[in-house]
């Protein structure tokens, strides 16, 4: 019997970041079935993992690396022998562990988590492109809250907030985009509209909701978590949202997705021929000139109009 051959990830990142592991890790079962793969990553990115079969350990640091609590994980991980170890923080930490292969993540290389790991392993980045995977329960629990509404028929997904206010399109316009896409002679007609957020961005979500017509509304937010709201928008047919985590779920669920861009680098964008980005006349250099720390508590999105992304996601659509 061949051995196991023990595969560390370390993605002590954000959550979008992290999200760019689960193709590879697909990928990497499928090459090496005898692999046992152990993802360290932060809580706030451990949530997506939670029903991932292909991982056969997760681990999820809270707070700070340097709590007692934390270092003890991550000494104990230290201590194993690793056939591979992949960081994409990166971090000092993946020096620490003691790998027969290593790959750390280049922080000042233009290309993304997923090129650069494509291109370390001779991969094509379309290869592994992120797929999470979901329990049988979770999908069926998910399709009966989408199918429990009094309306039925395709649906549409609207993530409306931002963690920062200068990245965020006003709640006002993604109203009067969604009423104009789901008319009746608009490319969306008979469509439902799925809205979701974060538990911080319940004003948000409800503001989009109360003007929009109550009967073609569901919210995923609050108590429900990122996974269900993933699971939900493979059943979608399109997406739109702000520069924000939500971008990258959709992507990841493969349905076209449409991110509005502003005082953030649309490179950094998920890649895919079914996700597009759209900014207004501004380029990001443009309003770091107003805005050079990118931290003033004002909308930086005002100049990208209802109607220029209504004509990029119609002609996209027709096309």
């Amino acid at each position: 019997m061949t051995g196991e051959f023990p595969i560390l990830l370390l993605a002590l990142c954000e959550p979008s970041k992290a999200l760019g592991l689960s193709g590879l890790i697909a990928r990497l079962k499928a090459e090496i079935p005898h692999a046992r793969i152990t993802l360290a990553t932060t809580q706030a990115s451990a949530v997506l993992f939670q029903d991932d079969d292909l991982i056969d350990e997760l681990q999820a640091f809270d707070g700070a690396l340097f709590k007692l609590k934390s270092l003890h994980g991550l000494s104990e991980l230290s201590r194993r022998r690793w056939g591979l170890c992949v960081d994409i923080g990166p971090t000092l930490i993946s020096r620490m562990m003691k790998a027969k292969t290593r790959f750390t993540l280049n922080p000042n290389d233009s290309a993304g988590v997923l090129e650069q790991i494509a291109a370390k392993l001779k991969l094509d980045p379309l290869e592994i492109m992120p797929s999470l995977r979901v329990s049988p329960r979770r999908e069926a629990q998910t399709r009966s809250l989408i199918d429990s509404g009094r309306e039925t028929g395709p649906m549409i997904v609207m993530a409306p907030g931002a963690g920062w206010l200068g990245r965020r399109w006003p709640t006002e316009r993604f109203a009067v985009l969604a009423t104009r896409l789901m008319r009746e002679e608009g490319a969306f007609a008979s469509h439902r509209l799925l809205i979701v957020g974060s538990e911080a961005e319940r004003d948000t979500l409800q503001a989009l909701r109360m003007a929009t017509p109550r009967a073609q509304v569901m919210e995923v937010g609050g108590e429900i978590a990122e996974l269900n709201a993933y699971a939900a928008m493979r059943q979608a047919v399109l997406f739109v949202g702000n520069d924000e985590m939500w971008l990258h779920l959709a992507a990841a669920a493969g349905i076209p997705a449409f991110g509005l861009f502003g005082p953030s680098d649309e490179a950094e964008a998920p890649i895919g021929g079914h996700v597009l980005a759209i900014r207004g006349p501004r380029t990001l250099a443009d309003i770091q000139m107003v805005d050079p720390k990118l931290k003033q508590n004002v909308c930086h999105m005002l100049d990208l109009t209802i109607d220029h992304v209504a004509a990029v996601i119609e002609r996209e659509i027709a096309g």
